[in-house]
């Protein structure tokens, strides 16, 4: 069958017109909150992001990231990072043909058949509505250790439905049969972007680890395209979680100012913990982690954030 693609950049235009725009040099990313938004899977996997000043593909540094990902769902386990807007801005990518970002794996993970990279981005087609997201898969680009390479992402919106499995063809809408359930026009609006994140996923039936850098995330296209960032967060926030009631898993989100360490902790209406999904540091930003239930009895419980100084506690649901 002819596959059918719908190309969201300027068509065929002089290649004159085009240059490489920076997205985010990593210079300093974490230290600066140009990476604000990371989501992991409860224990066993963890994540650990640091600023690497001393092997940068280019500029003063790279991001390097640590991660350790479970096994626990059938479309794979994950780590993300990326960087979100706030709720009122939205980055403008119009006019792009390709991203561009230069990795280097300096530890591969033991099973590479069963672990890939993806690109997710994420657009807000109406101020205060739903994210629709989608993917980008590579399947060998942190197979093997080695030196800086530079993998290019095509700009292509291929044709889906949410019944589509993504591949580095392009990007296709977030699969429903992985959870994908937020949409809003089925369409990528480049010029709407509110978040994008490069996840690590293993999609085996054992966990695994890797360790790698981001160096020099660019797109190719017009300097006009871009808008400005939004301020950097300022405040201590635990933002709830989604869905609510819910059965057998939820997503619990949280903002931090500034790099802290966090402890994330269920608990029952005895005020016993039941559970620990965070105990370590993490980088100033919007956060969200998974939390699933397991053989928990229906009820209510609370989740408990201490940051800081800051400390929160919200209700949830369980239900039969």
């Amino acid at each position: 069958m002819k596959k059918m693609y719908r190309i969201l950049g300027l068509g065929l235009m002089p290649l004159f017109l085009f240059s490489q725009i920076v997205i985010n040099n990593f210079d300093g990313a974490i230290a600066e909150g140009t990476i604000n938004w990371t989501q992991i899977e409860r224990d066993p996997s963890y994540q650990e992001l640091s600023d690497d000043s001393t092997d940068a593909h280019e500029g003063a540094a790279a991001l390097k990231e640590y991660c350790s990902i479970g096994s626990l769902n059938t479309w794979g386990s994950f780590a993300h990072t990326g960087y979100k807007v706030s709720d009122d801005a939205v980055m403008d990518w119009s006019g792009s043909e390709s991203f561009s970002v230069w990795i280097k794996v300096q530890m591969a993970p033991a099973l590479p058949d069963a672990f890939v990279f993806r690109m997710h981005i994420g657009d807000q087609a109406e101020p205060g509505g739903p994210v629709e997201e989608y993917l980008y898969e590579n399947a060998t680009i942190v197979d093997e250790e080695g030196d800086w390479k530079e993998l290019v992402i095509p700009i292509i919106e291929r044709e889906t439905n949410g019944s589509v499995v993504p591949n580095d063809e392009g990007f296709v809408l977030f699969p429903t049969s992985w959870g994908g359930s937020s949409y809003n026009n089925n369409i990528l609006d480049l010029d709407k972007i509110y978040q994008y994140s490069f996840a690590l996923v293993t999609t085996g039936i054992e966990a695994d680890e890797i360790e790698l850098s981001f160096d020099n995330f660019t797109r190719s296209g017009t300097p006009d395209a871009v808008k400005s960032r939004p301020a950097e967060l300022d405040r201590f926030e635990l933002c709830g979680n989604y869905p609510n009631p819910f059965n057998p898993a939820t997503r619990i989100g949280f903002r931090i100012p500034s790099a802290e360490h966090v402890r994330l902790d269920i608990v029952n209406l005895m005020g016993q913990q039941v559970d620990r999904l965070l105990d370590g540091m993490m980088p100033a930003g919007s956060h969200e982690i998974d939390f699933h239930a397991g053989s928990l009895p229906p009820g209510v419980y609370f989740y408990r954030l201490n940051a800081g100084n800051f400390t929160d506690t919200q209700k949830m649901i369980l239900l039969p």
